[in-house]
């Protein structure tokens, strides 16, 4: 099994359930009965799933939608996702926040922050010194690591998704064995 994901839109503006359903729809396919999104999608350190050991996944939400990224655990060391709808306005005096020198993209500023998101996510659960904050995170050709942890070098994928008259970004950040 490889990297998947799954988007959930609703009318609801339901952080919890846009990004479960997508989680839930996830595991269907692999062909796990979930029940009910509280109790059989407890997730442990934001990666693993209580009652599916075999699988790392990440979640994310923003207005109306939800995601999720899944994949089998001996694969991969962590993953993280990341949507954002292509019209948020990020201020211009955010970017202290989230670059770093050393970043070498052809992106937007809202896809490079996406792509740090996600990316952060995979890292978080790795272990770093001190606090790890998105301005740490150097991301050159869909590649991502920090000068704490140089080793540790993962793999960013970026998609848009059309939805209405929307459009949808989707970071998916990895870290493979």
């Amino acid at each position: 099994m490889k990297i998947t994901y799954e988007v959930n839109f609703s009318d609801l503006d339901d952080a919890f359930g846009n990004s479960r359903n997508a989680l839930k729809n996830l595991l269907v396919k692999q062909n796990h009965n979930v029940a009910d999104l509280r109790a059989d999608l407890v997730l442990e350190n934001y990666q693993h799933l209580t009652h599916y050991p075999d699988y790392l996944t990440s979640i994310s939400h923003t207005k109306h939608a939800g995601a999720a990224v899944l994949a089998l655990r001996n694969n991969f060391y962590s993953l993280g996702i990341d949507i954002e709808w292509s019209d948020r306005n990020l201020k211009v005096e955010a970017e202290r926040f989230y670059r770093h020198s050393e970043d070498i993209y052809d992106v937007s500023e809202l896809v490079l922050w996406t792509m740090k998101e996600a990316a952060f996510k995979a890292l978080s659960p790795l272990g770093f010194p001190g606090v790890l904050v998105l301005s740490k995170i150097i991301i050159q050709n869909q590649k991502f690591w920090t000068n704490e942890r140089p080793e540790i070098i993962g793999e960013l994928k970026i998609e848009k998704l059309p939805h209405q008259s929307r459009e949808l970004l989707i970071a998916i950040a990895s870290v493979k064995k």
